[in-house]
């Protein structure tokens, strides 16, 4: 059904014209209720037999409701995981976005639960999703695409399928693949997650490099450069001393219940 395009209440837009919402309210709400994140509100809504997610961005990050709109429905079209977009607005600089709600579960969420199953299918499940992630974020590289903040929560796992979240910053551009899509790899590799072994890591790694046809001169720096890069964050977002990363190592800094570990008892203890 294509977009219809609307305006009321100072707010205009374009959308999926069966989706009957009052977006004036829907933005009180988003902003009296909504989780807070650094340019945006959301929230879960149940308007009639839909279950949605409406994210607000207040002025000015109102342009990234547009760019959301437009990336996830390149993505669509790509054949890529990401939620319908269904409606996005403008009033002045504020934005509003609307997707359908994909379900499923966050990726670590996932990841750690087949990990720490302790059962052979568990493990077996848990390596095929990995190896899944690696070729869907090649594949994404290959057809062009940079993902703006490929962190573990804006992967969700649905049915089987991948699902890419939160592309207010995801871009078109062959240029910008070969400046820095590598990048996308050191956001999923940071978290310290449980059941996730280096061997786990090495599995994505892999399935990457598969994934863009790299020689293996080429996985090798690959593998070297996202390590580096990975340890670089880890002290750079949890305050880890570069020296005591170094002498630490990095399986030691990446490993779930460690001195490390932000959900232990103290990231940086030596």
């Amino acid at each position: 059904m294509p977009d219809v395009r609307w305006q009321r209440d100072g707010w205009h837009g374009r959308g999926n014209p069966a989706l009957e919402m009052d977006v004036s309210s829907v933005a009180r709400l988003v902003d009296g209720s909504g989780r807070r994140s650094r340019h945006a509100r959301t929230l879960p809504l149940t308007i009639g037999s839909e279950q949605l997610f409406v994210k607000l961005y207040p002025a000015p990050a109102g342009w990234r409701a547009g760019q959301a709109f437009r990336a996830t429905r390149m993505l669509a079209a790509a054949g890529f995981g990401v939620p319908e977009a269904l409606l996005v607005a403008r009033r002045g600089a504020a934005g509003l976005l609307v997707t359908r709600d994909t379900g499923g579960e966050d990726l670590a969420h996932a990841v750690g639960r087949l990990g720490s199953a302790g059962d052979r299918e568990g493990r077996r499940v848990k390596r095929r999703l990995l190896r899944l992630l690696g070729a869907e974020v090649a594949r994404l590289h290959s057809a062009g695409f940079v993902h703006g903040d490929l962190v573990p929560p804006n992967v969700r796992v649905s049915d089987g399928r991948l699902v890419f979240l939160d592309n207010d910053r995801t871009r078109r551009s062959r240029f910008l693949v070969a400046l820095g899509a590598r990048r996308n790899l050191v956001q999923l590799g940071r978290f310290v997650v449980p059941g996730l072994t280096l061997t786990d890591r090495a599995r994505v790694l892999d399935a990457y490099a598969a994934g863009r046809a790299l020689s293996r001169a080429r996985r090798l720096r690959l593998a070297r450069w996202v390590v580096a890069k990975t340890i670089a964050r880890r002290c750079a977002i949890d305050r880890i001393p570069a020296a005591t990363a170094r002498r630490t190592g990095f399986r030691e800094l990446m490993r779930s219940g460690g001195p490390f570990d932000p959900g232990g008892a103290g990231v940086g203890s030596p």
